[in-house]
């Protein structure tokens, strides 16, 4: 009999706090708890709607302006009511938004096929614009063109990250909403300066980026060697091949410098 009425005040209090969770996920159709006023409850309902819908609109701008008033309303609280997130951090509640979309695709708008990709690559905008990792460019720019730079280990952008899409997500906007799919590969990486960047790149270069990436990476020539093979081309044919290449991704801050 003790041990049961012990039990008592945290379940009451567990299932209080289910029945306000609920409420304000979907307070038309689920009942706050009793003996709640009204006024309060709709200071937690505005304030629980509000801040989800702000985060997500500074998170997903594309998305928001593809979207009306109450479209968007209508979508923030879908959200809340269909998806139950697995992090309560702010800074990692984007990844939540790219989950839900992903697992409605079924769902979406005969004219918004796209919607999905496109909320994971906003996402993956977040992501690096608030990755903690320093963009450093080398001061030593000579290296650039110093015959020895192929046998270099290359140091890439900490902050890159690359995806692959059935639609172009970069060009989609209120003006361009896509009828067909188009394949595209992109990187997104933050510049020494703090601004986002991105790029549109090949399968090849994903290849080698990601070849290149870490601390125990080959150098440039030897992970171009690696990749001769499955184009079909000599070394030599290949690392010549890939010095305009190289060169545009130190320019675009893609390649930071020598490790």
């Amino acid at each position: 009999m003790t041990e049961a009425m012990d039990q008592q005040p945290p379940e009451r209090l567990l299932e209080l706090q289910r029945r306000f969770a609920d409420h304000l996920r979907d307070p038309e159709h689920t009942p706050p708890p009793d003996g709640i006023e009204d006024r309060r409850l709709a200071i937690y309902r505005r304030l629980f709607f509000n801040n989800l819908s702000n985060l997500f609109a500074r998170n997903f701008p594309v998305i928001r302006k593809l979207h009306n008033d109450a479209q968007w309303r209508a979508l923030i609280r879908d959200f809340m009511i269909e998806h139950r997130s697995t992090t309560p951090m702010f800074t990692e509640i984007g990844s939540e938004f790219v989950a839900f979309m992903a697992a409605r695709i079924d769902a979406q708008e005969d004219l918004m096929p796209w919607l999905a990709e496109l909320a994971h690559w906003e996402y993956l905008e977040t992501c690096v614009r608030l990755a903690a990792d320093d963009v450093i460019l080398d001061q030593d720019r000579e290296w650039i063109s110093a015959v020895t730079w192929m046998a270099r280990g290359i140091r890439v952008n900490p902050t890159l990250h690359m995806a692959r899409y059935q639609w172009p997500v970069h060009r989609i906007g209120p003006d361009h909403r896509p009828q067909h799919p188009e394949a595209v590969m992109l990187a997104v990486y933050r510049r020494a300066n703090d601004r986002v960047a991105f790029m549109q790149i090949n399968t090849l270069t994903a290849v080698l980026l990601e070849a290149l990436s870490g601390d125990d990476a080959p150098a440039l020539d030897l992970a171009l060697a690696g990749l001769a093979d499955g184009v079909a081309q000599s070394p030599a044919t290949l690392q010549e091949a890939a010095r305009p290449l190289i060169a545009t991704l130190i320019d675009r801050e893609v390649i930071l410098g020598p490790r």
